[in-house]
Formats: structure tokens, C-alpha cells, sequence
């Protein structure tokens, strides 16, 4: 059940930092200062919008990282036949 309750945790991030790209896009498109730039910001709304979210993304991880279980932390064991070189 814990791992179903991080995944819903992850996948809602994900979608509050597409909805927030996405009003970043709207209130981008409108700036004056970027009248220039419109025509290539039409032309690439899903591309702009997918960059937006993932830096977001990442932005949202750097401040609130996910919580990492004592189990995750477990030591890595060798795997069968595994010779460690001296």
C-alpha cells in the first residue's frame, strides 16, 4: 500500500507542475516583452508546456524531496558468483 500511496504523491506533483507550466505559458503568451517571440511560442505550446512542467518538476524535488524509507537504504548485497577483485 505504501508504494501506491508514493506514486499517487509523485503522479499529483507531476500534474500540479503541468497545470502551473501550463498558466505559465498563458501568462507568457500575453507579455508584451515577448511580442517577438509569439509566433515560435504558438508554433511549439505542447513543447513549451513539457519544459515547463519538467523544470517545475525538478524545481519541486530540489525543495521538497520525497521521503525516503529506511528499507530504501538497505546496503547493497553482491550478487550470486560475485568475485570483489583485490
Amino acid at each position: 500500500m505504501e508504494f501506491h500511496s508514493d506514486k499517487m504523491q509523485t503522479l499529483l506533483r507531476l500534474a500540479l507542475c503541468g497545470g502551473g507550466a501550463a498558466l505559465l505559458y498563458a501568462g507568457a503568451v500575453r507579455l508584451p516583452a515577448l511580442e517577438d517571440r509569439r509566433p515560435w511560442l504558438e508554433e511549439h505550446k505542447l513543447q513549451v508546456i513539457a519544459l515547463g512542467a519538467a523544470a517545475l518538476f525538478g524545481l519541486s524535488l530540489l525543495i521538497l524531496p520525497r521521503p525516503v524509507d529506511e528499507g530504501e537504504q538497505a546496503t547493497a548485497e553482491y550478487c550470486d558468483g560475485y568475485q570483489p577483485v583485490e
